[in-house]
């Protein structure tokens, strides 16, 4: 009948539009120097320092070793998205590690990050060193005096739907008072919540993300009639969880309110489709329809069937 029809169509759409996970679409998010680059400048330095055009890939995967009361171990971490450029004339170091959730210990997994980059440094350039010419102190250093590393700055991203409320530096992990604290220094986290800060972005792309997900997690843009990038819906629908605004055709712009009307009534069709899924489980369940008539209305095979069936509760039925 139509109404099955219609159901089958909109399962076939959306099977056939299957999103990738935020750290995928992040990363390709990321791809792009413009906005690689506008998140250092406009966040963090607050100035044009980084030339986008100058950006360079650089080692995403630190790894070292450190002695424990169970012998060595050792430690491991590969970094979502950084990349290597000059400020000046020296080399620095960026990095994005994008969120979804909050992590209530970033600052210290950023410090760690960061620490693996120094030491995966400092052994790189001991090899490199005239070590014959070494004095005692730099033989047990196994680098040189007067060495100097590259800076490395690193940027949190977070795109959850629930405001950050975890610690925003290492002092805010840390159990002491603030007469005692101001002996040991205080590493501030660069956080970016892009689903509730005001954000000064002048990339366009990051611009229209920082607009979206707001409107959507404050639930104020039922009749905004801004257009908007389709390549930013897309990967908006995967932040937010949102298949039903994912698969606009990318190059486009859509006017916002139109969209979020679109998912309403997509909603409305994913929620009919699965009370017309159940109706066909309960029936099979009593009998009333044969496997074979209930998983052909449903255009799947069954033991498909039999096995969502079983998954949402219901006995199917053994010949």
């Amino acid at each position: 009948d139509r109404f099955l029809h219609q159901i089958r169509e909109r399962m076939d759409e959306m099977s056939t539009k299957k999103m990738p996970g935020p750290d995928e679409a992040l990363k390709n998010f990321f791809e792009n120097n413009e906005v690689f680059a506008d998140v250092f400048n406009s966040y963090l330095f607050k100035d044009d320092v980084i030339d986008p055009s100058e950006l360079q890939p650089a080692n995403t995967a630190y790894t070292d070793t450190v002695k424990t009361t169970k012998g060595v171990e050792k430690i491991g971490k590969y970094r979502d998205n950084i990349r290597k450029t000059t400020v000046g004339a020296k080399y620095v170091i960026l990095g994005i590690e994008d969120q979804n959730k909050v992590h209530y210990a970033m600052p210290i997994r950023t410090m760690l990050y960061n620490v693996l980059g120094y030491c995966a440094e400092c052994k790189s350039l001991g090899v490199t060193q005239e070590a014959e010419d070494w004095t005692i102190d730099e033989f047990l250093s196994k680098i040189s005096k007067g060495t100097k590393l590259t800076p490395i700055y690193t940027v949190v991203f977070y795109t959850g739907e629930r405001a950050w409320d975890g610690p925003r530096s290492l002092h805010d992990m840390l159990e002491i008072d603030r007469e005692h604290g101001k002996y040991i220094p205080n590493i501030p986290l660069n956080l970016i919540d892009v689903g509730h800060d005001d954000l000064n972005f002048t990339n366009t792309a990051l611009k229209e993300l920082n607009f979206l997900l707001k409107g959507i997690y404050n639930k104020s843009l039922e009749n905004d009639t801004s257009e908007i990038s389709n390549s930013i819906w897309n990967l908006t629908a995967i932040l937010t969880g949102e298949p039903s605004l994912y698969g606009k055709k990318e190059g486009g712009r859509t006017i916002v309110c139109n969209a979020l009307n679109e998912m309403k009534q997509k909603s409305m069709i994913e929620g009919r489709a699965e009370g017309g899924n159940l109706m066909i489980y309960s029936l099979v369940q009593d009998l009333l329809l044969t496997p074979e008539v209930g998983s052909k209305r449903l255009g799947i095979t069954v033991e498909e069937l039999k096995n969502r069936m079983i998954l949402y509760g219901y006995n199917f039925p053994e010949r």
